[in-house]
């Protein structure tokens, strides 16, 4: 049986904010990203359930092909990381989000 991860380490990233709050991280997205739109809790992205406790900002840095990706961990808190983004993840993105305006 397939399931769903749960883990963001599955994700090669940098973490840019960690050990701070949802407001924190929402505004440092929407001061770095030019693009940025509300994801929900449960939003899957590369087989990872990105876990949340309220909605929050995920930013794209086209130029730089970065992501940047708010995510809760239980034992943590939230915490903000970058990917590098892969051909296609921004408009997969847009258009997963647009299904669910």
């Amino acid at each position: 049986m397939f399931s769903v991860n749960r883990c963001i380490n599955r994700l090669s990233s940098t973490i840019v904010l960690n050990d701070t709050t949802e407001q924190a991280i929402n505004g440092y997205v929407k001061e770095n990203c030019k693009e940025c739109y509300e994801i929900h809790p449960g939003f899957e992205f590369r087989g990872v359930i990105i876990l949340l406790k309220n909605p929050m900002l995920v930013g794209f840095k086209i130029k730089k092909k970065k992501i940047l990706m708010p995510f809760v961990k239980p034992c943590f808190g939230p915490i903000l990381i970058e990917l590098t983004a892969e051909d296609g993840e921004f408009e997969l993105i847009r258009n997963e989000l647009a299904k669910t305006a």
